[in-house]
């Protein structure tokens, strides 16, 4: 810099040192000065005024001193809460996009403290692994989903999957082959729980709530899946049966004049998705029977969200509340078969259910996204139909899986013994087939309970 204002004829010694060449870069340097020679040319020549009030200048000051202060101090490190990890096998497009979609925005299964839900996607069948890139890309592009693709991934195996999973659910996919025997099906599904319950005990974690839906064989699968699994808390495995309810309701509306919007899902009793022995009792059904002046004005089922997937508690408000029986006595659409099972006449909604057979239907979905809200919540009084580990109430058989109306006790689903018993046929008939099936595969063991010779001719379940 000397050096340079030597060249200029310059003898100046502030800094910093302002200058300037005209008319170009290969011009002439004139000499403006220091800071305030700079701040006075730049008035003069530029009407631009840098200068700060005094009072400014002090402001500047102060706020300096106290970032200062700030920045010398220690800093403790903001702790997020881990997000939440749900792990989907058997996932299928389109099914499973609506389901991880619902997920996404259940407020009940985000972690506290802002540490959001991250799902991973799996299908035993490579052949899959197209649908499985096509839902996460859809979800990638949902409005909704702010924090880009890495919520969703694609995962090679279900040991993977289960690394710090908090919800696992399986979504089933072996269906009955055409001229397959019954029995054959039902090893199929046999083997299949038992590898699924070996990967369970390896590396499924003790928090792991365990959800199975979208399957024939529901109840004979969770029974041997619990059977297996005996690492997984019992209580933790839980299979959706409230859509087969639901799906009767336009029915049930039809039939008997009320509106669905008033009418709560019927209870679905029995041992799910085995012939004979699946029920929806059409007496037991809820529905809102009137509402008092404070009530006028709001919306149908205003205490009770999705009416429609619940099974209302009747002892909670029984002047709102009247059971569905009185009115089917009158009804021609809704009548008891010989076999003492209830039938619908209308057999367009038991069509409509199996129309896409290698996927969940919505209504399950929406059961499902029902029970995990619910269960995640862990205060909710809510009764819905769920296929849950039997404890003996209402007289079914204990130690297998069987679909009844159930409520969260202590974050837990149980059978819910304030609800009504279904037919003595109904418990019977589960009570012959559980116990058929049980013998068959020597289910039970983990519970304890001895089977007897089958041509002894007793009851296995002694009330």
């Amino acid at each position: 810099m000397n050096k340079f204002c030597l060249e200029q004829k310059w003898k100046i010694n502030k800094n910093p040192l302002v200058w300037k060449r005209v008319p170009n870069s290969n011009g002439s340097c004139h000499l403006i000065g220091g800071i305030n020679e700079f701040v006075d040319h730049l008035i003069e020549y530029y009407n631009v005024d840098t200068r700060l009030d005094k009072r400014i200048k002090k402001q500047i000051a102060l706020d300096n001193e106290e970032r200062m202060r700030f920045m010398l101090t220690e800093q403790k490190p903001v702790h997020r809460a881990l997000a939440r990890r749900v792990c989907i096998t058997g996932a299928a497009y389109p099914s499973t996009c609506y389901l991880v979609s619902e997920l996404l925005q259940l407020k009940q299964l985000q972690a506290e403290g802002g540490g959001g839900i991250y799902i991973s996607l799996h299908h035993k069948d490579s052949n899959n692994y197209g649908d499985l890139i096509r839902i996460k890309n859809e979800i990638c592009d949902a409005e909704f989903n702010v924090r880009g693709c890495s919520v969703v991934t694609v995962v090679n195996s279900i040991e993977e999957g289960l690394l710090n999973c908090d919800l696992f659910i399986v979504i089933g996919s072996m269906k009955r082959e055409e001229n397959e025997d019954q029995y054959i099906w039902t090893n199929r599904n046999f083997t299949a729980m038992k590898s699924l319950a070996s990967i369970l005990n390896r590396h499924c974690p003790e928090r792991c709530k365990v959800l199975l839906m979208g399957m024939d064989l529901l109840c004979f699968n969770l029974s041997v899946l619990a059977e297996n699994a005996e690492k997984v808390y019992l209580y933790n495995f839980v299979g959706v049966t409230g859509h087969h309810g639901m799906v009767t309701l336009p029915t049930i509306s039809q039939a008997t004049s009320i509106p669905i919007s008033d009418l709560h899902c019927p209870p679905v009793w029995g041992f799910d998705g085995s012939a004979a022995a699946q029920y929806v009792d059409f007496k037991h059904v809820i529905y809102h029977c009137g509402r008092s002046a404070t009530d006028l004005g709001k919306p149908d089922n205003y205490d009770c969200e999705d009416a429609a997937t619940v099974v209302h508690n009747y002892s909670a408000d029984r002047n709102k509340h009247k059971y569905l029986q009185s009115v089917l006595l009158q009804s021609e659409s809704l009548l008891m078969g010989d076999n003492g099972e209830h039938d619908v006449v209308n057999t367009s909604i038991e069509s409509s259910a199996n129309v896409v057979c290698h996927m969940c239907s919505l209504p399950e979905i929406r059961v499902a996204v029902r029970m995990i809200s619910e269960w995640f919540k862990n205060d909710s009084r809510t009764t819905i139909s769920a296929a849950v580990f039997s404890d003996g109430t209402f007289g079914l058989p204990f130690g297998m899986f069987i679909s009844q109306p159930v409520c969260m006790e202590n974050g837990e689903w149980k059978p819910n013994f304030d609800f009504p018993s279904p037919d003595e046929t109904i418990i019977n008939s589960i009570l012959s087939k559980v116990t058929e099936i049980a013998f068959d595969y020597n289910l039970g063991k983990r519970f304890n309970i001895t089977y007897p010779r089958r041509e002894m001719g007793i009851e296995l379940y002694d009330e």
